[in-house]
């Protein structure tokens, strides 16, 4: 039975786009046309002068003022961060937990899991009042000590498969690590077998060893540039391997301050829009309480960033910020685009602002 109609707005997909009208069943996308698929009673949500998007999906956030997952967070403190991610734009995250001793990232972990991270919050009847978490991303610790960026260096750990045994627990999903501390590649292997994504970072990798872990199966890297070797014409490292592999996808943050937008243009031409994903590395301490210890920008922002540096459309934004992460999660079935038998996981903007006008989750109005 149709629940609610989304009329009158421009739909971005974001494969395409067109005007047209998202019929909503319960949580999920029933029908897309400009007739009702069956005489219902309904309501009708107008959205008229906006565009209509999939929810967006962060593959990197470790917090905010109101929840430090770096820290000992609450259930109740993270209820908050995905109530607030919500009305930000954000329907999906990856909550990521940074280097620490290794028993506090297994308390934190399973707290996590215990709190429903994993791929049961792809459910259609997960509970909607915020954010899904439809995984876990480690961030650490088995990072470069010469680019540990805020990361304590005192945690820092070798790269062992016996490690990622011990931390790679259900509902992990994603892990950043140097792969130049493993160059035999057991440790990515044992990942990829367990269905674990892989993304270089905090790393101090050359040409050559970047170059070997992609070909090992490393399909991503960490907030590209930030805490990597930077671009040098007689040593051109990870970041160049990056650019050169086609089977890479490159997540940015894209707050004015991490990167220049000079160099966030350098990237999206090199790469192309479907392989790069914005991130925001959002963080309890962020770029407002000075220096870039992770970010204070939401997803959103980041995409009217991009919008008004004048590097890409509103439709390649959002590609960068929906369908790109869920297609290299492996979520693009259930999440990332809208498409009937997906989560109406939904997003209403301005179309003058880009401003926020309604968020949708699971079929149920947030905002």
């Amino acid at each position: 039975m149709i629940t609610l109609a989304i009329q009158g707005g421009e739909l971005i997909t974001p494969l395409e786009e067109r005007f047209t009208t998202v019929w909503l069943a319960g949580a999920e996308i029933s029908h897309i046309g400009d007739r009702s698929p069956a005489a219902a009673s309904h309501r009708v949500l107008d959205a008229g002068g906006c565009y209509v998007t999939p929810g967006l999906i962060d593959l990197q956030v470790n917090g905010s003022q109101s929840c430090n997952l770096w820290g000992d967070p609450s259930q109740p403190e993270l209820s908050v961060l995905r109530s607030e991610l919500a009305t930000l734009g954000v329907t999906s995250f990856l909550p990521t937990l940074i280097t620490d001793e290794i028993g506090h990232l297994k308390k934190n972990i399973a707290f996590l899991r215990s709190s429903g991270a994993g791929s049961s919050q792809l459910d259609a009847k997960v509970d909607s009042n915020g954010a899904r978490m439809p995984g876990i991303h480690l961030e650490g610790p088995c990072l470069s000590p010469e680019k540990p960026g805020v990361h304590p260096p005192e945690w820092l750990q070798p790269l062992t498969r016996a490690l990622m045994e011990e931390l790679t627990t259900e509902g992990v999903t994603l892990v950043t690590l140097a792969p130049e501390l493993d160059p035999s590649g057991e440790s990515v292997r044992y990942l990829l077998e367990r269905n674990v994504r892989v993304s270089l970072g905090h790393s101090n990798a050359t040409y050559e060893e970047a170059r070997t872990a992609f070909e090992q199966g490393v399909r991503l890297m960490t907030h590209t540039y930030n805490a990597l070797p930077p671009l040098h014409h007689r040593s051109p490292g990870a970041i160049m391997a990056g650019f050169r592999d086609c089977l890479v996808t490159a997540c940015i943050i894209c707050d004015g301050l991490h990167v220049d937008p000079n160099m966030v243009r350098l990237l999206i031409q090199t790469k192309g829009v479907p392989q790069v994903i914005l991130v925001t590395d959002q963080a309890y301490v962020g770029t407002s309480k000075g220096g870039l210890v992770g970010s204070s920008i939401s997803l959103s922002a980041a995409v009217r960033n991009v919008v008004e540096w004048g590097i890409v459309g509103f439709t390649d934004a959002i590609r960068m910020a929906t369908w790109n992460p869920a297609a290299v999660m492996g979520l693009n079935s259930r999440i990332g685009h809208l498409e009937p038998g997906k989560l109406a996981d939904i997003v209403v903007w301005d179309k003058q602002s880009l401003a926020i006008r309604h968020v949708i989750v699971g079929g149920e109005q947030l905002l």
